[in-house]
């Protein structure tokens, strides 16, 4: 007896088109991932040499500017200017100390989301391999299929024995992927939203404590 030519099964075991259009899905899925996780890599380093940096430095100068001022006010021999001076005088030093929050900051957000996101970059580096080697048992599959003239059923059952394991085991990992994604993304974005929440509230605690030394 001939054998039905199909397109899409061997004799039993997963569809090839299935697979091919999983496989592309997931292919899609990855590239944009790892073009998107370079991004965030890039930004976190620019992010850390701008706290370092630019923004250290901008707080850094109004800590300056203010004890400079403090000791300006402090040559004025009123006593009823001591508490303004000494107010003016703690103001700037509270902008040193923001600054060195702002340079300190990065090592708890940025480098540690950078770790996570580098892992997975590696992770995301090994999946045209895997792939690779589903598209040549895809290809099989095609070849046989599409072959002319009496089909070998022992041929036919190997073919599609080891597209069918070969597929099954890339579903797997596919599926395995998602999920532990869905949680290190999780436990990822409460860690660098809550390290963030707490130095903006760090700043905010200084500068109320700053400002509460100057009655209204």
């Amino acid at each position: 007896l001939m054998m039905k030519k199909s397109p899409n099964l061997l004799s039993s075991g997963i569809n090839a088109e299935y697979g091919e259009r999983e496989v592309a899905s997931f292919n899609g899925f990855t590239k944009k991932m790892e073009a998107n996780l370079d991004k965030v890599v890039r930004h976190n380093d620019e992010y850390f040499h701008k706290m370092a940096g630019p923004l250290k430095q901008m707080y850094g100068k109004y800590g300056s500017l203010f004890k400079e001022l403090g000791e300006v006010f402090e040559t004025c021999p009123l006593p009823e200017s001591k508490a303004l001076t000494t107010a003016v005088m703690s103001t700037g030093k509270t902008y040193s100390e923001i600054a060195d929050v702002y340079e300190a900051q990065p090592q708890y957000d940025a480098h540690v989301l950078n770790e996570s996101v580098r892992e997975y970059l590696g992770m995301l580096g090994s999946v045209p391999d895997m792939l690779h080697v589903h598209k040549g048992a895809s290809q099989k599959v095609k070849d046989y299929t599409n072959r002319e003239g009496e089909k070998d059923s022992e041929e036919e059952q190997n073919i599609s024995l080891r597209y069918s394991t070969i597929s099954a085991a890339v579903m797997a990992e596919v599926t395995h992927f998602h999920t532990q994604r869905n949680k290190d993304f999780n436990i990822m974005m409460r860690e660098f939203l809550s390290s963030q929440l707490e130095f903006h509230s760090k700043i905010c605690t200084k500068l109320q404590a700053a400002l509460a030394q100057y009655p209204e």
